[in-house]
């Protein structure tokens, strides 16, 4: 019986990215597509809760969801009585690389959700190098190295003593960005374990002031300006480094790999806990700190 995929995005049920993994990982998977009937990117894992109803409608494409991406996947194990395998969310269209983004991402919020519902995930995205962050235009041949990566990863997943999948590097996530098809690295692609890039700073603008130096907007990008009459805009350095290739992270972070065009695989846990083996000890209070006792 093969291996039963439940795909889903951030960017919509009508995205290429979508259709071509669809396409692509229908060759050997039974995958069932649950994806937001319009673009929900940068919403992160928000979910709908009692106020709303979610409403979803069986189209050509799958189910089309009124909601987000993490409302997607719980449509689908509650509402669908769905019980996939693995997860896939993607491909999204454009990277979603350092560790403040992927807390926005929608690609990652929807894998969050899978690994919370116990389902591994693999959220993947696309970056194109001759075009950062995002492509402008788009079509089914720019992802073949993500469909071609996605298949690979599902077929490193062992069977677990509970016999559902377990992801390679004991990863309940794996964030995985990919070269676009004519990325000249895509041909052969390295492989790369990283971690989430952490630098991050925010840069702070308001009405009536002068943006930054010119020589540090990258072309076709209006960093100086300004929207609005009033209050400031909150704008940060990570994409500016990220679109001239001029990055300081150390080796291993996944901004440096998608820069060098390799594949990019930062494997995630949904704890995000890092007691390790401290969890569970007790912790004196500190002097004088209120304990309750009369």
């Amino acid at each position: 019986m093969p291996t039963e995929i439940l795909l889903t995005n951030d960017d919509g049920i009508d995205a290429v990215g979508l259709r071509a993994l669809a396409d692509a990982l229908s060759r050997d998977y039974d995958v069932t597509v649950v994806a937001p009937a319009t673009n929900q990117s940068g919403v992160g894992g928000a979910r709908s809760w009692w106020d709303t109803t979610v409403d979803y409608t069986e189209t050509d494409r799958g189910y089309a969801v009124e909601g987000t991406p993490a409302d997607c996947v719980a449509v689908a194990d509650v509402a669908l009585e769905l019980d996939p395998d693995v997860v896939v969310s993607g491909c999204n269209h454009g990277p979603n690389i350092g560790a403040h983004i992927l807390g926005q991402s929608g690609t990652v919020g929807a894998a969050m959700e899978a690994s919370f519902l116990g389902t591994p995930a693999v959220a993947v995205s696309l970056y194109d190098r001759g075009n950062l962050p995002v492509p402008p235009t788009l079509d089914n041949g720019d992802f073949a190295v993500a469909g071609s990566v996605v298949a690979d990863l599902i077929d490193r997943a062992a069977v677990g003593s509970d016999g559902g999948l377990e992801l390679p590097f004991g990863a309940d996530v794996l964030n995985v960005n990919v070269p676009a098809a004519d990325d000249e690295a895509a041909e052969n692609p390295t492989y790369r374990l990283t971690e989430p890039a952490r630098g991050f700073d925010v840069i702070e603008f308001r009405p009536g002031e002068e943006g930054p130096e010119e020589e540090d907007v990258p072309e076709g990008w209006e960093f100086g300006e300004r929207r609005g009459e009033m209050g400031m805009e909150l704008r940060d350095r990570f994409w500016r480094e990220f679109l001239r290739g001029n990055v300081p992270d150390d080796p291993g972070s996944d901004r440096r790999a998608a820069v060098e065009g390799e594949v990019s695989i930062s494997p995630l846990s949904s704890s995000r806990s890092v007691a390790g083996e401290r969890t569970g000890e007790l912790v004196d209070p500190a002097p004088g700190a209120e304990t309750g006792a009369d």
